[in-house]
């Protein structure tokens, strides 16, 4: 069975080896009179592969929710194909070419100036996430729902995949919280996930590097051994400080010089449900 699994991934993989994606802004009212922005990515074949497009085999199957890191601001839609810089692969670019929609929430119209951590544990803040994934599952109402956070946005991440466990049911495929601090841990919100009042437990997938001096390892080690855990390391990463926060591109706290390989490991989990270790 693990060896079948892992060849209808490996035929999987090399068929959208080629894609790329775009990208389309939206918006949605999110609560009365607030506005909230939103982009989606879809998977596209490269004009490289002659074939049926990738959209149409993968777009609709997986949904993934990426919820970001530091104030919650998001790049905005960019026209056209997209492919990755040669430095640094796009996250929700590749999530999209590898699972096929991606969908990132950016700003309520509210919040301008970003949002804080408390707001991100507040009501209203999952009203606005509720609100983009309703029109998302109104038109793709088979797809399997992953809810993905990246840094502070992995709060975001916990809280409304509690607040929606009922609400997504059966659909509501997994969580993943990548580089996250301990407050994304809270325990109401763990016990939603880890199926309380008989509900089907929600697998959940936790990254983090060894180095990182943004938010530190050892913060949430103990708590993120109880789920699938990916630690990764790198020896070309300085160790983490305590004198110096770095939370910047390139730094370990994104996986700096390891993007690939992380992102990669994240797509196959979703995927198979194995988490594959990092190679240094």
């Amino acid at each position: 069975m693990i060896r079948h699994a892992t060849l209808i991934f490996a035929l999987w993989f090399a068929a959208i080896a080629n894609a790329a994606w775009t990208e389309t802004g939206n918006v949605v009212e999110s609560r009365p009179g607030v506005k909230l922005s939103y982009v989606v990515a879809k998977v596209v074949s490269s004009p490289a592969v002659h074939a049926e497009s990738a959209s149409e085999n993968t777009a609709g199957k997986h949904l993934l929710l990426l919820l970001t890191g530091g104030a919650g601001a998001i790049r905005a839609a960019a026209e056209g194909i997209r492919e990755h810089d040669a430095d640094h692969p796009d996250l929700r670019g590749y999530l999209a070419e590898q699972l096929g929609m991606v969908v990132t929430p950016g700003l309520p119209s509210d919040q301008p100036q970003g949002l804080s951590i408390d707001w991100r544990d507040g009501a209203q803040h999952a009203a606005d996430l509720g609100a983009v994934m309703e029109v998302m599952i109104s038109q793709y109402p088979a797809a399997l729902i992953t809810v993905i956070g990246i840094s502070n946005g992995c709060i975001s991440a916990a809280h409304i995949s509690a607040a929606a466990r009922k609400r997504w049911g059966a659909n509501f495929h997994n969580v993943v919280l990548l580089s996250c601090s301990r407050d994304a841990f809270r325990e109401h919100w763990l016990a939603a996930l880890d199926g309380a009042g008989l509900q089907l437990k929600v697998p959940l997938l936790v990254v983090h590097h060894r180095r990182d001096s943004c938010l530190r390892y050892e913060n949430v080690a103990a708590q993120a051994a109880r789920y699938d855990f990916i630690v990764v390391d790198d020896v070309n990463q300085p160790r983490p400080s305590r004198a110096r926060r770095d939370c910047t591109k390139g730094s370990a706290h994104v996986y700096g010089g390891k993007e690939e390989k992380v992102y990669q490991a994240v797509v196959e989990w979703i995927i198979t449900g194995k988490a594959a270790a990092i190679k240094n």
